[in-house]
Parts: structure tokens; C-alpha cells; sequence
């Protein structure tokens, strides 16, 4: 499993711990404070695409592509209208400590009060894509460049670039040079228009639209039953409307997957939630997280690889059709007073694909 992609799990397993992300971080939990905004999305190669101008599809009829139906991939890339027909010469002038705003077909940089001590020229210039996009991306937006890109700023900068209209998810990528590679970051600010988020250093962006139409949240998919042994006790978590069972794929063939349970006890309720990798043979497993919690009683026990708990072994005993069936344990942390608890699982489950989308690690997310 890519360590990304583990990364990635690990990540997505601090929002629901409440302890990792903070309206200053990315999804991946790195800071987006001076010289570092990126969240972990492995790259790719792209698929083949029409000719294009300045990072945008210049072939467009007025009547862009049509969205396919949820679940389904779309392989051709969409035709961007954001900037269809302008003419985009590159744009630059010098704010001070009073701030200023500069804009160029469609993407708009604002400059708060106080960034800079003095005069510092901005620009804002459209480029060819220096690499492909994401793995199941495709750019819906011309590559901007924003400059100076080596200075860190006293204050974040706000970044706005356009976006088309479209029922498929967008995002906002930054390429990383040292990667050669788009991520992809959180965008906390998304309008029918725009996508936006402020840095601390400037760089080369681009909004992106994925080629998989996702569902619009995880009610309802997946379906199977978890076995749970903890605290001397045996109990059985549903996958059903109050839990989900999903997956995502990456590039290499690899796969992410989290099924998540809520049940109701006397009192009170309890949720659990595993997430693991398989690789691309579809054989072999490892188990990144596992987390339970209750309102009634011992509070929650977590293990998270590298980092909380010990020991977690995951093995698969079936793994075809989006169909797992296996076991795992692991020495998960928690109660109270805090120790260490071993715990055991049987599960078996479907899973649909799906991904959450980064924003969700922006205060106020939902």
C-alpha cells in the first residue's frame, strides 16, 4: 500500500478523531503556514486529451461534455469554459503594506493588509501544465502561476480561481515542483463560480473536476456485519443507513477502505470504524486504524498505525466484487484511566467506491 495513500487514511481518520486538523491545515494534517499548503494525492499519468492552449481546452462548442451518471467514469476530458475566448496576457503590479488585489481570466489574487513590508510585485500569469494531473482528475481551469513564489508572506494570501459549472467534484491542486506533481489541497472557500483558499506562499495552481462522479455522501453504501471482541465482550455492528462501507482506488491498482458501524446500547450508543489498504493483487492487507467509542461506558479504545496502539495485523479471506470478508487485531489505547486493551474483529462486508472531499478538513466542513 503507497504510503500516501496510508497517509491519506490517516488523515481522514483525524476528522473523525477531532484532533488532528485545524482551519490552518490540510487534509493530509501538514500545516498551511509559509512553504507548506499541500495535502497527500498521489499523482498520475494522465489519459489522453485534445490539444490545448494555456492549460485549457480550446475546442469547446458551448455545450461541454455531459456529466456521467453517479458511479459511472468518465475517460475523456471535459471541455472547459472558465476562460473559453480570452485572451490571457500575464498581469503584475506592486502592493505594499496596504495590500492590493490583482486578477487574470477568471483567478484573482488579494493581498491582505500587512502581508508584505514593502513593495513587492505580484503577478499573475497562465501556463502549460507542467505534468499531468491527479490520478481521476482532469484540469477544469487554466494552470495559473502566481508570483513571487519564494517569498513567505506575515499574512495568507487569498487565492481564487474560476470553475465550471458541473455535478462532478472539484478541487483545488497545487503543483509541487520537488514531486512534479499536482496535490491536492483543502479549499475552504466554493462558490458556483470559484474555488478559494489563502496561503502563506504563492505558487502554480489549477482547479480540478474528478472524472468519477461520487455520491453525494456515504448514506447508504455498503452493507455487511462486523463481529467485535473487546473489553471481554462480543458484539455485532451492522453496516447499514447510520454506518458506510467504501473504498478508493489508486493508480497502482491499490485500494483504501473504511466501514464504519453505529449501534445503539442501553443508554447510549457505540460506533466503530476500521480502515485499511489492499494492494494491488487484492490479497494483501494492511490494517491502518481501527477506533471505538460508546456514550455508556469506557469511553474509546484507538489504534492508528505508527502512532496509537501496537501489533494491528489485518488478513483477508476474500476479497472479490467489493467483497471483504477476514479478520484483524490489534492492541488499541483508551479508557479510563488511559491503557491498553487488545481487541479482535471478524468482518464481512460489501463497499462502494467513494471519497471524501478535502474541504471537509476546513473549519465549518460538512
Amino acid at each position: 500500500m503507497p504510503l500516501t495513500h496510508r497517509f491519506a487514511l490517516v488523515a481522514s481518520l483525524c476528522l473523525s478523531l477531532a484532533a488532528c486538523t485545524d482551519p490552518g491545515t490540510t487534509t493530509d494534517g501538514s500545516s498551511t503556514d509559509a512553504g507548506t499548503t499541500t495535502a497527500s494525492t498521489s499523482p498520475a499519468t494522465t489519459v489522453d486529451e485534445p490539444t490545448t492552449t494555456s492549460g485549457v481546452d480550446t475546442t469547446d462548442t458551448g455545450t461541454g461534455t455531459t456529466d456521467a451518471p453517479t458511479g459511472t467514469d468518465t475517460a475523456t476530458t471535459s471541455v472547459d469554459t472558465t476562460t473559453a475566448g480570452q485572451e490571457c496576457p500575464p498581469v503584475s503590479e506592486a502592493f505594499g503594506p496596504a495590500g492590493g488585489e490583482l486578477s487574470l481570466c477568471g483567478a484573482t489574487l488579494r493581498v491582505p493588509a500587512d502581508a508584505v513590508a514593502e513593495d513587492v510585485v505580484f503577478g499573475i500569469e497562465v501556463i502549460e501544465p507542467p505534468t499531468a494531473p491527479p490520478f481521476e482528475q482532469e484540469f477544469a481551469s487554466p494552470v495559473f502561476r502566481f508570483t513571487p513564489d519564494d517569498v513567505a508572506f506575515a499574512q495568507p494570501v487569498e487565492l481564487i480561481l474560476p470553475r465550471p459549472a458541473t455535478d462532478h467534484r472539484i478541487s483545488l491542486a497545487r503543483h509541487v515542483p520537488e514531486e512534479d506533481a499536482f496535490w491536492i489541497v483543502e479549499a475552504c472557500d466554493l462558490t458556483d463560480t470559484t474555488i478559494a483558499q489563502s496561503f502563506f506562499q504563492l505558487g502554480t495552481f489549477a482547479t480540478l473536476r474528478g472524472t468519477y462522479k461520487y455520491p453525494d455522501n456515504t448514506s447508504g453504501l455498503g452493507d455487511g456485519t462486523i463481529e467485535l471482541d473487546l473489553l471481554g465482550n462480543t458484539a455485532s455492528f451492522p453496516i447499514d443507513m447510520s454506518g458506510f462501507g467504501i473504498y478508493s482506488d489508486a493508480e497502482d491498482g491499490s485500494r483504501t477502505l473504511t466501514v464504519k458501524s453505529v449501534r445503539e446500547v442501553d443508554g447510549g450508543v457505540e460506533s466503530l470504524r476500521i480502515d485499511f489498504g489492499v494492494d494491488s493483487t487484492g490479497d494483501i492487507a494492511s490494517l491502518v486504524a481501527v477506533e471505538w467509542l460508546s456514550t455508556v461506558g469506557g469511553g474509546g479504545y484507538t489504534y492508528i498505525v505508527d502512532l496509537i496502539g501496537s501489533d494491528g495485523v489485518i488478513t483477508l479471506t476474500d476479497s472479490a466484487d467489493n467483497h471483504y470478508t477476514g479478520e484483524l487485531s490489534a492492541i488499541a489505547h483508551g479508557g479510563n484511566p488511559p491503557h491498553d486493551e487488545p481487541l479482535h474483529a471478524t468482518f464481512d462486508v460489501t463497499v462502494e467506491k467513494y471519497a471524501f472531499p478535502p474541504e471537509l478538513s476546513c473549519f465549518g466542513g460538512d
